[in-house]
């Protein structure tokens, strides 16, 4: 089954374990199995100051989840990809937006 980019995650299909291999992974079912990993480690560990600029420390569950949308979002922005208007329940958008909130946060100034 070919993967829908309205409906599915581009950066990697599931193995159903059977002979017809992958199947594609549809985008609530990303930000379902995403929340417990979120959930396991800390929003941010802390922060420090060295020299002039502040570091951000993050838990690697969370950077995980980081790393897998930002891959996502580069293979849906290369040149020619269609993707249409998303067909899903919203939860990666919110998942989404709860990160680069909390990302946004840690980068103020305090």
């Amino acid at each position: 089954m070919t993967p829908d980019p309205a409906r599915h995650w581009l950066s990697y299909p599931v193995h159903r374990g059977d002979p017809e291999g992958f199947r594609p992974k549809p985008l609530d079912e990303f930000a379902a199995d995403a929340r417990p990993a979120l959930d396991a480690g800390d929003a941010f560990d802390h922060r420090t100051t060295r020299g002039s600029r502040d570091i951000v420390s993050i838990s690697v569950q969370r950077a995980g989840v980081i790393a897998a949308l930002l891959d996502e979002l580069a293979l849906r922005l290369r040149p020619g990809v269609e993707a249409g208007p998303i067909q899903a329940d919203g939860e990666l958008s919110l998942l989404a937006r709860e990160l680069a909130d909390d990302m946004y946060r840690w980068a103020s100034p305090e």
